[in-house]
């Protein structure tokens, strides 16, 4: 029988991730099929329900992966310690939760710091992509972590909620709009990592000018948005002669992660990196 796995978040049609994960399958020799599911906030908790009787196994992505948590009856430390779950799967009657975001966004980072450290930061955001990257930056063994956010009062609540997880960090909080307008030391330069969590730098949201402002001087800019595969954001920091990370580089370090939590099988991860690829070419 054809095992079901689900990709449920909203307005995720387009997502590469089914024909990233459908390959896997083929290539592994597994009977399964993954599909992508737009679901509105309102339906998410019904349409969760409903297909955990055939699922096995769900990928959870915005705006859900802390909606889903009070619907599962066992989370993984990752994901109990940050508040956020992308993978789902099924275990002797009970639903599991784990987050994989956080590998997604450590295996590029190491491939470009090595075991050096990470001193100070720059985080645009504060969802679930925001979290596990302040996980991420505990286990590099940052020192301070600039959070940057339209909304202050936003972004004040994930400072004091992150300060508590991770007592090991320095927070600090920007407004996005006055990143580069301070005097420079306290801004571009000193960042030895900018990690963009927003949709900022997309097709559909263009670059604030503080990030046009403030990414000089930084070692490696990091993008989360994966289309297009090279963002505004990403093109400006070439400009600048920063080394860049794409997002699509996140999809795949999770997307293994998760493949390999729910069947036990190695990922055939070249194998998901061209199919990967192929999809955001072609879309």
């Amino acid at each position: 029988m054809t095992q079901s796995y689900f990709l449920l978040g909203r307005n995720v049609s387009r997502s590469p991730s089914p024909d990233m994960m459908n390959s896997a399958f083929r290539a592994a020799g597994i009977d399964a099929e993954y599909k992508a599911l737009s679901v509105e906030p309102v339906d998410f908790d019904a349409r969760f329900v409903e297909l955990k009787g055939t699922a096995s196994g769900m990928n959870i992505t915005i705006p859900f992966k802390s909606e889903v948590i009070p619907m599962l009856d066992e989370l993984d430390p990752i994901s109990e310690k940050i508040g956020a779950v992308n993978v789902t799967k099924p275990s002797g009657g009970r639903w599991l939760g784990f987050n994989t975001d956080v590998a997604g966004i450590v295996s590029p980072l190491r491939e470009r710091f090595g075991d050096s450290g990470i001193g100070r930061a720059l985080l645009l955001g504060a969802g679930g992509a925001a979290r596990a990257f302040c996980e991420a930056m505990s286990q590099f063994g940052c020192k301070r972590v600039t959070v940057a956010i339209r909304s202050l009062e936003k972004g004040a609540a994930f400072v004091e909620q992150v300060s508590q997880t991770f007592p090991d960090l320095q927070f600090d909080l920007r407004r996005i709009g006055s990143l580069g307008t301070e005097e420079r030391g306290s801004n571009g330069g000193d960042f030895d990592l900018i990690f963009n969590a927003t949709p900022m730098g997309s097709g559909d949201v263009p670059l604030a000018d503080g990030m046009k402002r403030v990414v000089y001087g930084t070692e490696v800019v990091f993008d989360a948005v994966y289309r297009p595969r090279e963002t505004e954001l990403l093109k400006l920091a070439r400009e600048k002669g920063c080394r860049v990370i794409h997002g699509y580089e996140m999809l795949l370090g999770q997307g293994t992660a998760g493949f390999e939590k729910w069947t036990g099988v190695k990922a055939p991860v070249e194998i998901m990196n061209s199919s990967l690829l192929r999809s955001l070419e072609e879309a």
